[in-house]
């Protein structure tokens, strides 16, 4: 995936508002991304899951009519190796990470699906724009989890995949639960601004979830954990 520091400006619309229907987070997501189209003189690309789903947003059918429409199972060739600025529709790690890839040297925006990838970690690491809050600073992370983020980052080259990654990883893990900084949708999205792969970050997921459920069982009440509250009656 690319890196921040390879992807000139950033901008999504977070998927926080129940009330905030998919079309008005499209519009608002096309707008930005035809301006930066406008002052880079470059054309655009959208990026879906899967081919279709643009049909059924008016915005994003006519920008999909003008610029070029891709997704990471359709081949390169479409778009070569990018041709600026891109738009990323409710993007799982898969997508964001081919969407990151296009976007090097130009400009990327997002529409977030919580149940998709969620993205409030790679907007605080990237400094992207909240479309819906324009004027407002980006939320910096807690400084002891930047220097957790930028260790996982030099252990990632392997995707997680190897046992010594996976031992590394899970020390820095451990060491973010005790500080009560185990979050793990911040924790992905920070990784994948840096720019681990969808196959690094869907890794580290899987080690951060046993870590969490470990901070949940150590956080519960006596009589809510059942195997404590066993011992507390056998006692």
């Amino acid at each position: 995936m690319a890196s921040a520091s390879t992807i000139l400006r950033a901008a999504w619309v977070p998927d926080d508002d129940p009330e905030r229907n998919w079309e008005i987070a499209a519009d608002l997501a096309v707008a930005w991304v035809r301006q930066e189209c406008a002052e880079q003189g470059a054309d655009g690309v959208l990026v879906l899951n899967a081919f279709g789903v643009e049909q059924h947003i008016p915005s994003l059918r006519c920008f999909a009519a003008e610029h070029a429409v891709t997704t990471p199972r359709a081949s390169r060739d479409r778009v070569g190796r990018g041709r600026g600025p891109v738009l990323a529709y409710c993007p799982n790690e898969r997508t964001l990470d081919f969407a990151a890839n296009l976007a090097r040297g130009s400009s990327l925006v997002i529409v977030e699906s919580i149940h998709g990838f969620p993205l409030e970690g790679w907007a605080r690491q990237i400094g992207a724009i909240d479309l819906t809050r324009p004027d407002k600073q980006s939320e910096q992370l807690h400084s002891e989890l930047t220097a957790a983020i930028d260790r996982l980052d030099f252990y990632k080259n392997n995707g997680f995949g190897d046992q010594f990654g996976k031992q590394q990883a899970q020390r820095i893990l451990q060491d973010l639960r005790g500080a009560g900084l185990l979050e793990r949708d911040v924790i992905l999205g920070a990784l994948a601004a840096k720019g681990a792969s969808d196959r690094a970050v869907r890794n580290l997921g899987k080690l951060i979830d046993p870590q969490i459920r470990l901070e949940a069982v150590g956080a519960m009440p006596v009589l809510w954990n059942n195997d404590e509250a066993l011992d507390a009656r056998c006692g």
